[in-house]
């Protein structure tokens, strides 16, 4: 080799900067605890966390989802939320994803959604399973005519997948007396 291929090999290599480093990206989509549902309780981990962390993808994995069990998704809102909202009527996965991307938008940002369960009681019947909590939910809102706090109780029917992983296919919310309920949470973001 020559000494003129060397010495133009060496400007090019310094030209282009290949050997320095570069400050690291931000990653696209925030870090979670998400852990796939291998057991009910997961799932209702995953659920807490994704009003924590206000990650859409998390909510919508704790769903059933048609590509791993031929069952479709179904949510009862309280008696009230159900009377005032009429998008009950049709009520999908689809809304349930149009609702926590709304909230999520009316929430303080850096401020987390706190979803507090409690007064577990549940019934398994092998690859299924019925879940009641009472709840709490803790909702920071930008507005400040919106309630702060929803109660009530809730009532998940889970069932396994194809996957091995416990979804939710069935949500019934029960509200309780002098708060606003869950439903009327998700009827006010739809």
């Amino acid at each position: 080799m020559s000494k003129r291929f060397i010495i133009i090999f060496l400007v090019t290599i310094a030209a282009c900067d290949v050997l320095t480093t570069r400050d690291p990206e931000t990653p696209e989509t925030p870090r979670s605890n998400f852990t796939a549902a291998t057991t009910p309780e997961i799932l209702f981990t995953n659920l807490t966390d994704s009003y924590k962390e206000k990650v859409l993808e998390n909510y919508v994995a704790c769903f059933v989802d048609s590509a791993f069990l031929s069952r479709t998704y179904e949510f009862i809102p309280s008696a009230k939320a159900s009377a005032i909202y009429p998008a009950f009527n049709d009520w999908s996965i689809s809304s349930e994803k149009l609702f926590f991307t709304k909230m999520k938008g009316e929430s303080i940002d850096g401020a987390p959604v706190i979803l507090y369960f409690s007064n577990k009681e549940n019934t398994l019947f092998g690859d299924s399973a019925i879940y009641q909590y009472d709840y709490i939910i803790t909702f920071p809102s930008r507005d400040e005519t919106i309630p702060t706090e929803y109660q009530g109780i809730s009532k998940f029917k889970i069932n396994l997948d194809s996957r091995n992983q416990w979804v939710i296919t069935e949500w019934e919310d029960i509200e309780k007396e002098d708060f606003p309920s869950w439903s009327e949470l998700k009827g006010r973001f739809y």
